[in-house]
């Protein structure tokens, strides 16, 4: 009785490929060499159903690396053009200046030529003309000490003072506190008992206004510490 040598054949095997391919890089070479090995395998040329999936797969591979090649070129154009924009931008605001030193040398002074030109005006004093909006960004924080709340805001001309005023109860006017003078954007509410809630409110100093002042920020609530 004659024995096999042969090795036997295990009709459970299934295909798989380990070769490295998370990248598109990686899924293209697989591609390529895996079928370079099946074109040499002599199974090849009777397995018409095998060629036209391998022809599908390398059609997708050949779509991956052309699109791939795109991408890459267009952010390298991508790129160019930031840089380009980001000058556009300086030479935009380099032109603005040279417009309003033409247009303030056109209008001598005159407020009237420049708003009919288009543009706001500032005054001597650095204050925009037209009314004064109530300041923005108001913020609360505790204090650094016991019985201190502060609040900080946002100055919107330079210069620009303010009046702050705070209450305890926004709805009983018996408790809100007498206007305050401040030239900073920051003011801390002191003395006041630990963790009562305060609330704070802003508004900027205008001359040219009827009350002298702009309109009042909404109210912000604070704890004290």
């Amino acid at each position: 009785m004659s024995k096999n040598k042969g090795k036997p054949v295990d009709h459970r095997a299934i295909p798989t490929i380990r070769k490295p391919k998370s990248n598109d890089t990686a899924k293209v070479g697989v591609t390529r060499s895996t079928t370079t090995a099946m074109k040499g395998s002599p199974q090849w040329q009777g397995a018409s159903a095998l060629q036209g999936a391998v022809g599908t797969w390398n059609t997708e591979a050949d779509n991956i690396e052309a699109t791939a090649k795109s991408i890459h070129e267009l952010r390298a154009q991508l790129s160019v053009l930031v840089a380009s924009l980001a000058g556009h931008r300086r030479d935009w605001s380099a032109a603005l200046k040279q417009v309003l030193a033409q247009a303030e040398h056109l209008a001598q002074g005159s407020a009237d030529q420049l708003s009919a030109l288009g543009l706001d005006v500032v005054s001597h004093g650095g204050v925009a003309s037209g009314p004064v909006a109530a300041p923005s960004g108001l913020l609360s924080a505790m204090g650094k000490a016991a019985g201190e709340a502060t609040f900080t805001w946002t100055r919107a001309v330079k210069g620009q003072g303010f009046l702050v005023q705070h209450a305890t109860d926004i709805a009983n006017q018996a408790t809100y506190s007498t206007l305050i003078a401040c030239t900073k954007t920051k003011y801390t509410i002191k003395g006041a008992q630990s963790s009562t809630v305060v609330h704070f409110r802003v508004a900027a100093i205008d001359p040219r206004s009827e009350t002298g002042a702009s309109p009042w920020s909404d109210w912000v609530a604070g704890t004290v510490r």
